[in-house]
């Protein structure tokens, strides 16, 4: 069993109860077919906790060459953080712009390429864009670290080399929050549809620094213990890893999902089966449930656990902080780990939750001072910076619906009811969308009433905030999280 980091994040797969909880599927991402590209990388070395200016200056030269003027070198607000950017982002500092050629021209690509780490799948980060693409879902567990390390120091995954020197105590806490577990949501989850009979939650989110499926210990002595005064409140002394929905055995509150009942005729097509008739797999198990399975083995046919299915989907559409946003419309703009609360983005143009942040808008666009990031160009920070006065308009990236802890309440706002105002949010004549057009609006809202409804439009739903003077039952907000 192997340690990540030296300390307790470790790969679970050893564990006995792993059996089970054999970890999660990574096969979701921008480009679903695209092949790794094969890359040599080099290991940028930890981030120092000290070094002279001097030192530092050495590590940005070349960087400077083209990312000048910058919004902060550091990304840190005080000049006591002395840091170079292959510190923190790797890459190769010693490549330097070439003198009067333009950004489009063969020659820079050469040198841009020479100092920037490189995707392993450059197809789905729409390279050599820097923008945070749409629905990344597990990309960042099938990218190279030290890539992730590039664009984002902050991720989970890398923030021990990046950030470790000065701030690993808060990297172990973060690694171990719900923000990052999910573990009330999975918890909640399975104990409710019957998936485990635990009350006391055993499941949660976490990864290694290679994107396998990593259970978590508690920060005792040793590691993995808890003291009473600690489980009386309620401190949790491991999680394991989501089991993957297709090796679950399928004792399902869906009753024609349940054991049993392989003697019941089924109309489930069985072509290839070795027996035609399945005499071979039908050997009678517990249960009888109304409607039989397939002859098939687990994961096949009807014999698979619906509610496990449901939980990955879930966590895949509503995104915890291990990944990166849906970065797909207002209201979803972040990026992952650390970086995901502590470097801001524009979401929302309301200042009572946005503040000051509110005049860069609502669409993930940059207000920075590097000339090299297109400002018309959604999945930017506004700012290479990091600040600890976070806006709830970042928050409300995760918690703007009910099991995510409805902070709408607090904002004075609450669900729509699909009925105040309906003619501007309905079409005039009902809608039917195809089966394409329906699964483009789930991609980004898995909500069963927008394909039919005017905010499956894009437009229309970053732009509903401004039709507000025009309603007469409501107004509505200017962040749309998930579409909603």
């Amino acid at each position: 069993m192997g340690n990540r980091g030296g300390r307790r994040l470790v790969i679970g797969a050893a564990s006995v109860l792993m059996i089970l909880f054999a970890g999660s599927p990574a096969a979701v991402i921008a480009e679903d077919d695209e092949a790794p590209v094969a890359r040599v990388y080099v290991a940028a070395p930890p981030a120092p906790r000290g070094q002279t200016p001097g030192q530092a200056a050495a590590k940005s030269a070349g960087c400077v060459s083209c990312h000048s003027p910058v919004d902060a070198a550091s990304m840190h607000a005080s000049p006591a953080v002395v840091l170079g950017c292959v510190d923190c982002h790797g890459g190769d500092a010693t490549a330097t712009a070439p003198a009067g050629a333009g950004r489009e021209s063969q020659e820079y690509s050469a040198i841009r390429d020479q100092a920037h780490v490189l995707p392993r799948y450059p197809g789905s980060w729409h390279f050599p864009r820097s923008a945070n693409p749409e629905r990344t879902y597990t990309l960042l567990n099938r990218e190279a670290p030290e890539f992730i390390r590039f664009v984002n120091p902050g991720d989970y995954r890398v923030a021990r080399q990046s950030c470790g020197s000065c701030h690993m105590e808060l990297i172990e806490k973060a690694e171990r929050s719900l923000m990052a577990t999910g573990a009330m949501f999975f918890g909640g989850a399975s104990y409710n549809n019957g998936i485990l009979p635990y009350k006391n939650y055993i499941i949660g989110e976490a990864y290694t620094a290679e994107g396998e499926p990593a259970r978590l210990l508690s920060p005792g002595t040793p590691p993995g213990t808890v003291t009473l005064d600690e489980q009386r409140r309620g401190a949790l002394p491991v999680l394991y890893p989501i089991p993957t929905w297709q090796v679950v055995p399928p004792g399902d509150i869906f009753r024609v999902f349940e054991r049993g009942g392989r003697n019941i005729a089924t109309q489930f097509p069985e072509i290839g089966l070795p027996s035609p008739t399945g005499q071979i797999q039908r050997l009678e198990e517990p249960g009888r449930p109304d409607f039989r399975q397939s002859s098939r083995g687990p994961g096949t046919g009807l014999r698979i656990a619906v509610p496990v299915l449901n939980i990955h989907k879930t966590r895949l559409n509503d995104p915890y902080t291990w990944f990166m946003g849906t970065n797909d419309q207002p209201g979803d703009y972040r990026s992952s780990g650390c970086t995901a609360c502590h470097v801001v983005y524009a979401n929302d143009r309301e200042p009572r939750h946005s503040l000051g942040y509110s005049q860069f808008g609502r669409d993930g666009e940059t207000a920075t001072a590097d000339p090299t990031i297109p400002r018309e160009e959604s999945g930017h920070p506004i700012r290479h910076a990091f600040t600890r006065a976070i806006p709830t308009s970042q928050c409300m990236n995760c918690h703007m619906h009910q099991p995510n802890m409805f902070l709408n309440s607090y904002l004075g706002y609450t669900m729509w009811d699909y009925e105040a105002d309906a003619p501007t949010m309905w079409p005039e004549r009902q809608r039917y969308p195809t089966a394409e057009e329906i699964r483009a609006v789930l991609d980004r809202n898995p909500e069963g009433a927008a394909p039919r409804g005017n905010w499956a439009d894009l437009d229309f739903l970053r732009a509903v905030n401004d039709l507000n003077p025009t309603l007469r039952d409501t107004p509505f907000a200017d962040y749309h999280g998930h579409g909603w």
